[in-house]
């Protein structure tokens, strides 16, 4: 199994796993024991970022690559990261597929990894990206599907 999506950094080293779960109503405890069984079972690698990602939140660690159940660093509504990448403004992500958010997020990705991200923030509080060195860490790099890999 491989993680959903990757990003490396401007000189090719892995920087941030995704993995996208359609779970409505997802929670910071749950999100927790997702990301520690992904490591525990060697179906993810251990980088210096992993997001998991659900219809309502995305959930963000930093250098957090032990097997421990921790919380996540940084939370942040899902709807409001994406809200520019849908065509329909008032879109219900937990009416879309599970590749569809997939696709949204590999959007959002590929913006950020750009030295001044094209896409206008329209207010969302996006201070956890830079906050954590997320954006640092894959500025200039490249966004890795499983489609593509």
């Amino acid at each position: 199994m491989r993680p959903d999506i990757v990003v490396y950094s401007k000189d090719d080293k892995l920087q941030l796993v995704i993995e996208v779960k359609k779970k409505s109503g997802s929670t910071s405890e749950w999100a927790a024991n997702i990301r520690r069984n992904l490591l525990a079972h060697t179906l993810i690698q251990p980088s210096p970022f992993f997001l998991l990602v659900s219809p309502n939140h995305l959930y963000l660690w930093k250098n957090a690559t032990s097997v421990d159940v921790s919380p996540p660093d940084y939370e942040a509504n899902t709807d409001e990261v994406l809200s520019q990448y849908t065509e329909q403004p008032d879109l219900n992500l937990d009416d879309i597929s599970e590749y569809s958010l997939e696709m949204l997020v590999t959007s959002w990705l590929n913006d950020l990894t750009r030295p001044e991200p094209t896409r206008k923030m329209n207010g969302t509080n996006f201070d956890w990206v830079y906050e954590s060195g997320l954006y640092e860490a894959i500025k200039d790099g490249s966004v890795l599907t499983e489609v593509v890999r």
